[in-house]
């Protein structure tokens, strides 16, 4: 009978606790409802607000070059690889100057002899010329007869049209040799720029064939300045002008900006996913060779900057009164809650520009802290 009784005292004792331990639980969640934590707030301060417009846009070097040869034939010698720095000018590669040579050659033995031929015109208008003065003089005194003077005139006139039409034929031959020393010209691949070889498409050994259109050997390009192409939407590219202040960042280096101003919009219109963009272009250098083509880049045009002004956060802005007057809550020097209508100016996204109705060191209630501000 006792150890009965002492199974069931034991298990009355556990039964109070757990009584106990509920109203606790009940007492604290009663306290919390009746008690609710403070809202938060913020204490109106001045700032730097910039008001801008995001985008995304893409590196391209300042200038860019494909380097080619109107030349056909086997690429015997490709003396750079992609990475390599070229000035202007500078010997890159040779195609096999072969057949552009015996062309040359060709041409300027046509040219010797042409040139023999008119030294032999040359020396028959000379005696044409001797023998019409000597016609006309024994004709002055009557020891020819007339015809034969005509006849010497008419010699030279023929020698004299031969010798006209062997310069023109020297003429033509000349241009062909100039034609033959510029194909043999082509066969060697000069830089056209100073600049950094970006890619090689041809190899050494491959044939090269200029029939239709000139290929592409190398790719060299300028990387001292960067042009951005900015991709602005059709929404905001109204508000975009040349000479603003513009920033953006890399994917690789997000906290290290690089700022420019807007040198170029681009009238036509580019269509990606169905939605409109307008390309803003500024330049940027790159001394230091940080940058690449085709680099991804987070834009941000600056469109107006105002600098110590009050500013609150934007989650503390209650229903509009009007386009730049809106309702908040501010908290007066008794520590009540009271209404407040002030006026706006610009905003960065975050922070919103207070003209009236605010002063420094006053505070505002946060209708929604979401972005993490307290």
């Amino acid at each position: 009978m006792p150890v009965r009784f002492y199974h069931h005292k034991k298990k009355l004792y556990f039964s109070i606790t757990i009584i106990i331990f509920s109203l606790l639980i009940v007492w604290i969640l009663i306290s919390n409802t009746q008690n609710p934590p403070p809202p938060p707030t913020f204490i109106v301060s001045r700032q730097t607000l910039k008001q801008t417009v995001l985008a995304s846009g893409f590196l391209q070097p300042i200038k860019q070059v494909d380097v080619g040869s109107q030349a056909s034939g086997q690429l015997t010698s490709l003396w750079v690889s992609p990475g390599d720095f070229v000035t202007k000018g500078q010997l890159l590669g040779e195609i096999d100057p072969a057949l552009s040579q015996n062309a040359l050659q060709d041409a300027q033995v046509a040219l010797n002899s042409l040139l023999a031929q008119k030294n032999a015109n040359q020396a028959l208008v000379k005696r044409s010329t001797l023998a019409l003065q000597r016609q006309r003089a024994m004709y002055r005194q009557d020891a020819a007869a007339r015809q034969d003077v005509e006849a010497a005139e008419a010699d030279l006139q023929v020698q004299q049209a031969q010798l006209t039409a062997m310069n023109a034929q020297i003429h033509q031959q000349q241009i062909r040799v100039a034609t033959a020393e510029t194909n043999l010209g082509y066969t060697q691949i000069i830089a056209p720029v100073s600049g950094t070889v970006l890619s090689v498409t041809t190899q050494a050994g491959q044939t090269v064939v200029a029939s239709y259109q000139v290929p592409v050997i190398l790719e060299i390009a300028d990387l001292s300045v960067m042009t951005v192409h900015a991709q602005i939407p059709e929404a905001d590219i109204t508000l975009i002008q040349q000479g603003q202040p513009v920033c953006f960042t890399t994917l690789g280096a997000a906290h290290q900006p690089f700022c420019s101003k807007i040198k170029k919009l681009e009238p036509a219109a580019e269509k990606i996913n169905n939605a409109v963009f307008y390309n803003a272009l500024f330049d940027v250098e790159n001394l230091e060779g940080f940058l690449r083509p085709e680099m991804t880049a987070q834009v941000s045009v600056e469109l107006h900057q105002v600098k110590n002004v009050l500013a609150i956060p934007l989650t503390a802005l209650g229903s509009a009164v009007s386009a730049d007057h809106y309702q908040l809550k501010a908290i007066n020097l008794d520590g009540k809650t009271i209404e407040r209508i002030i006026m706006t100016g610009i905003d960065d996204g975050t922070f919103i520009e207070v003209k009236q109705g605010l002063r420094d060191g006053e505070q505002v209630l946060l209708v929604n802290d979401s972005a993490g501000l307290l």
